[in-house]
């Protein structure tokens, strides 16, 4: 997905519980490096985080990924797999192992490093990255030749300000990471190998008077960070409606555009075609726009997509299309997340009211723990069209799915607090299950030891 220091209702959907965090600084640069980071995992990535989504993200991407499918990866790869348990009192502890196989399983966190709180994990060839939500900073590990994890470092963002790290960050390459701190308005860049931080550029430009700022599935793409800013006041029931997307260049820390439009409501993670054009659904801050109109009896406002053309930084004025138009009137509920970035084609969650048990309404984030949602695939172009994807139960909404290796893991999620993890293929549109595992699915990434 992708913290503050104000509370928000974190994109976990099934919970719809508040979490306070928060984010980093310059000047405390608390490294250590003992071992290799390796190479990145080729193309975009992103954070898995809270999301709606969110929130990932990975370096496959928490969102977007490239890269081979399982049965291509190299013999020693492993996968690194997040899980967040959540406590009957709300209480949330996170933990990130790696096992050799997706297949078999059921997989508790015996073995598995743990975290206190919704912490934010991302991943490159040979080593997991965890930011903390409760001090500013982030830790590396290794991968060892047993599949273990090793600390081998550490960076901070203390000097910043912040308490914790947020769900906005997104690995560029093996010397490059982007970490927006959304409390103090700034993208701090930051080195992985080094666990240095190199600079930051200030986001003035997302501090909005009356509303809290919110980011995370942050993507890069072509060499390019594209930053989505979200705004809520929760206090008062009320969503930003525009969608935002600051475009900026990690090696010269230089803001190259900011994407506005007021056609719809609060966008997320941004989806590339095969002709370079980048598509962002207005989710209404996942439906909580819709939600405050259905309680206030007034009409409630309808979900979008917009493009950015290829090497542009602004939507185009031309290209609008509704979610209703193409969904035959269902409303989306999590924003857009890709595959493989570069194809076309998309995921998100639909909406059915219809499936809504008596007595719960989409008035209050209650509904979100019914299972009255489902995954539809989104086909990305100048027609834009959608179905749902085959196989895939309906369910109650949850984190955002994770990227990986061209497919798409989604955790549906049991009563006992478990996940029943689906692998959707974008090509065949069809899910398949594929492990269970203890807490929430938060994340899953091709991982190899360390040379």
């Amino acid at each position: 997905m992708t913290a503050r220091s104000y509370a928000y209702w974190l994109p976990v959907w099934s919970m719809a519980l508040l979490l306070a965090c928060e984010e980093g600084d310059e000047d405390d640069d608390t490294a250590q490096d003992d071992t290799g980071l390796g190479s990145m995992t080729s193309g975009e990535t992103s954070t898995s985080g809270g999301t709606s989504t969110s929130g990932g993200t990975t370096t496959s991407s928490t969102s977007t990924s490239t890269g081979t499918t399982t049965g291509d990866l190299p013999p020693d790869t492993g996968f690194a797999i997040g899980s967040v348990v959540i406590d009957p009192d709300g209480n949330r502890m996170t933990y990130v192992q790696v096992i050799p196989s997706l297949d078999g399983g059921p997989f508790d966190n015996a073995n598995a490093v743990e975290v206190a709180g919704n912490s934010v994990i991302m991943a490159s060839e040979n080593a997991v990255f965890v930011g903390l939500t409760e001090e500013p900073t982030w830790v590396r590990y290794a991968v060892m030749p047993d599949l273990s994890l090793m600390e081998t470092g550490r960076v901070s963002f203390l000097n910043f300000g912040a308490y914790g790290v947020g769900y906005s960050s997104v690995l560029v390459d093996a010397s490059t990471a982007i970490t927006v701190l959304v409390d103090q308005a700034v993208a701090v860049r930051w080195n992985p190998t080094t666990m240095e931080i190199t600079g930051n550029v200030p986001l003035d430009h997302l501090v909005v008077e009356g509303y809290d700022l919110e980011s995370w599935t942050t993507t890069m793409h072509n060499g390019l960070v594209y930053i989505p800013g979200r705004w809520a006041n929760w206090d008062y029931g009320e969503i930003r409606p525009i969608v935002s997307m600051t475009i900026l260049d990690p090696s010269t820390l230089q803001i190259v555009g900011v994407a506005e439009d007021e056609r719809c409501a609060s966008g997320g993670n941004i989806s590339f075609d095969a002709n370079g054009y980048g598509y962002v659904m207005g989710d209404g801050r996942n439906y909580s726009i819709q939600m405050y109109a259905n309680a206030a009896g007034e009409p409630a406002p309808e979900n979008c997509i917009l493009r950015i053309p290829p090497g542009g930084t602004d939507f185009e004025e031309t290209f609008f299309a509704t979610v209703k138009s193409i969904s035959g009137g269902l409303e989306s509920i999590t924003e857009l997340g890709s595959a493989q970035q570069g194809s076309g084609i998309a995921f998100t969650k639909m909406f059915y009211p219809d499936l809504l048990p008596e007595g719960v309404e989409p008035v209050d984030f209650a509904f979100w723990n019914e299972p009255a949602h489902k995954t539809w695939s989104i086909q990305l172009g100048d027609q834009i069209t959608g179905q749902e994807v085959q196989g895939v139960p309906f369910s109650p909404i949850g984190f955002t799915a994770n990227a990986m290796g061209g497919k798409m893991y989604v955790g549906e999620y049991g009563a006992d607090g478990s996940s029943l993890v689906y692998e959707l293929d974008p090509v065949t549109n069809t899910g398949t299950p594929r492990f269970q595992m203890q807490g929430y699915l938060y994340g899953i990434y091709a991982v190899s030891p360390a040379p």
